[in-house]
């Protein structure tokens, strides 16, 4: 479940990930952004970097941004 069809199609396309930070396994995570999804860059030994945002829609996806909207 996402917040649009385009990152949908990312995360099918594997271009993005879907995971908490301790599954990332194979790569080194670039961003310390509060969230559980991950734009993937790389073929062999992965880069994640965290977003905030959704790059199409522009909702947020971090866990530390959606506290903070949520408590408005």
């Amino acid at each position: 479940m996402t917040c649009c069809d385009e990152f949908e199609r990312l995360l099918d396309r594997e271009m993005a990930r879907r995971a908490q930070p301790h599954e990332l396994t194979n790569g080194r995570i670039l961003t310390e952004i509060d969230t559980e999804y991950y734009l993937v860059f790389g073929e062999e030994r992965f880069s994640f970097v965290g977003v905030n945002y959704c790059p199409f829609c522009g909702r947020v996806l971090s866990r530390g941004l959606w506290n903070l909207e949520k408590k408005k």
